[in-house]
């Protein structure tokens, strides 16, 4: 699953090379878009895609990563879901090796104990994947009302998204970092965690979105 945020309902350039690495992976790929209306949505994007939903600007990733999921679980019931937001480039590298030999039921691929050890949610694992499991995650993906400002984003729910999977399911992360020692490992080492394997860029450490 990729989520693609778009106003105008178009693909930058780090939205193709992002969906061309997934489609080079060979896995079915599902595309959520937000934008401002679903006539906007662009032929590429449709094309790209062999699932697509759409939903409104607001929200953030969390409002689609919920959206996703509950139509995985209905549609494809115990399917294996990589979810990926825009929030990064890449990635770089296959992720089927993490997918396939992850120990875990939920992947996440850097963490940290900013506020509890939570992982980071711009990209993560989750195996196989049911209504009873999304169900258990309703505290952190509500179906009802959607978070609006970035912060309560951060504290509801990508922070809590670990320890309320973690009552139902085993979770980990490939690379973990003390707050204190690391503030926030995706953007204080980058180049050192894509060295080392990590198949993502954030975006914001060039100072963009695209």
């Amino acid at each position: 699953i990729y989520f693609v945020y778009s106003p105008d309902g178009s693909l930058s350039p780090a939205h193709r090379y992002t969906l061309s690495r997934l489609r080079d992976m060979k896995m079915k790929l599902f595309v959520i878009i937000a934008s401002d209306s679903p006539q906007q949505i662009s032929d590429e994007v449709k094309s790209a895609a062999d699932a697509l939903y759409w939903k409104g600007l607001g929200g953030y990733d969390f409002s689609a990563y919920g959206i996703a999921l509950r139509a995985v679980a209905e549609h494809s019931p115990d399917a294996t879901v990589y979810m990926q937001n825009d929030s990064v480039f890449g990635p770089f590298y296959d992720v089927r090796p993490f997918i396939q030999h992850s120990p875990w039921d939920l992947l996440g691929f850097t963490a940290s104990s900013l506020l509890e050890n939570h992982i980071q949610s711009y990209a993560f694992v989750m195996r196989e994947l049911s209504a009873a499991r999304v169900a258990a995650l309703g505290n952190v993906l509500p179906t009802k009302f959607a978070y609006s400002i970035n912060f309560d984003v951060i504290e509801c729910q990508e922070v809590r998204l670990a320890h309320v999977a973690s009552q139902t399911m085993s979770v980990g992360a490939c690379w973990y970092s003390v707050h204190e020692q690391v503030p926030d490992p995706v953007l204080s080492r980058p180049a050192e965690l894509v060295e080392a394997g990590l198949p993502y860029l954030k975006k914001s450490v060039l100072g963009g979105k695209h």
